[in-house]
């Protein structure tokens, strides 16, 4: 989870300062394409690791029958 915010927070760095100066390496599109990526991605999967942590999936569970409870039932 720490490691999905800071991932969040550089691509937030890189989207909001790195893009806006003057002459950045690679351009200002890239950055802000490669900022927005980053944040969303990162956006996502701190969404599925808190799904996964905090809400689990619950099981069903079925009754096991056994065969000594069936031929018993059935000499009765």
């Amino acid at each position: 989870m720490a490691i999905c915010v800071a991932v969040f927070g550089f691509g937030y760095y890189i989207l909001n300062h790195v893009s806006s100066m003057e002459k950045p390496f690679l351009g200002n599109t890239f950055h802000i394409i490669f900022g927005c990526t980053l944040m969303a991605i990162s956006s996502l999967l701190f969404a599925y690791i808190t799904k996964k942590q905090f809400f689990p999936k619950k099981r069903k569970r079925t009754k096991q029958i056994f065969l000594e409870d069936i031929t018993k039932n059935k000499d009765s």
